[in-house]
């Protein structure tokens, strides 16, 4: 029997680690960007990269901002919520980080019939290459663990994801394609483990949200992922990576 716990145990663990990493192929690849104006404005507005060799910004009083110690950004709930994932999100800068965040939270990263449904829902068009990707890569992790490449959660097991850093830029010069870059801790739980007791924490990964048929679509079609670049890494006690973009999320 307690054979038996362990081998549970290294599967769980090994689950959740090879979720994290095929995350990248499910979700579009090594993909970067930088920055989008924190605002609720319709269009999300590319900003200038900054110099790496600048001080860094400064608050009032001479002292250096960075992700942990300025305002933290809102993330809206979703409207609606169709084949176990959220939607309905508004045309702003506000709802394309909100929309990228909550299908990173709800996605499966363990069942593939589940993402498979999840992917059509929030997919640009059905021919999108992001629900072939996800599922693909969905399936992949299972069989790495020593699973049937097609079914649900093993032994009951629930993978929780939480987003607690976002940067965010436009791809085009409407704003209607806006990339978000996400920091986030995942957990790993089953009913005989109630508790992660080590958890992946400080992943990065991202997603191209597309304004398309009323709400933020996923999408990796080449010509949005060709225009991405990178982002410097998270940091919350950076000045340079408040200076480019990264603002922690007021729920995270």
């Amino acid at each position: 029997m307690d054979h038996q716990r362990k081998v549970r145990r290294a599967r769980l663990r090994l689950a959740t680690l090879s979720a994290a990493v095929v995350a990248l192929v499910a979700m579009g690849g090594v993909l970067a960007f930088g920055s989008v104006e924190e605002s609720g404005s319709r269009s999300p507005r590319a900003e200038a990269s900054p110099d790496r060799t600048s001080s860094g910004p400064r608050a009032p009083g001479g002292k250096k901002h960075t992700p942990a110690t300025a305002s933290r950004v809102r993330v809206l709930k979703p409207e609606s919520s169709k084949n176990g994932i959220g939607t309905g999100f508004p045309h702003t800068a506000v709802g394309a980080r909100s929309a990228a965040v909550s299908y990173w939270q709800d996605l499966s990263f363990i069942d593939d019939q589940a993402a498979e449904r999840q992917l059509r829902t929030i997919a640009a068009s059905p021919s999108d290459p992001v629900v072939r990707n996800g599922v693909s890569a969905v399936r992949k992790v299972r069989e790495g663990v020593g699973l049937p490449p097609s079914g649900g959660p093993p032994n009951g097991m629930t993978v929780t994801t939480d987003v607690k850093a976002v940067l965010l830029r436009s791809l085009d010069r409407e704003g209607d394609v806006v990339q978000v870059w996400m920091v986030y801790d995942r957990y790993a739980t089953s009913p005989e483990e109630s508790t992660d007791d080590n958890p992946l924490r400080d992943q990065t990964d991202n997603l191209i949200v597309t304004w398309t048929k009323g709400d933020w679509k996923v999408t990796e079609q080449r010509r949005w992922v060709r225009r991405a670049t990178g982002p410097r890494a998270y940091d919350p006690h950076s000045p340079y990576a408040f200076q480019d973009g990264w603002r922690q999320v007021a729920d995270g």
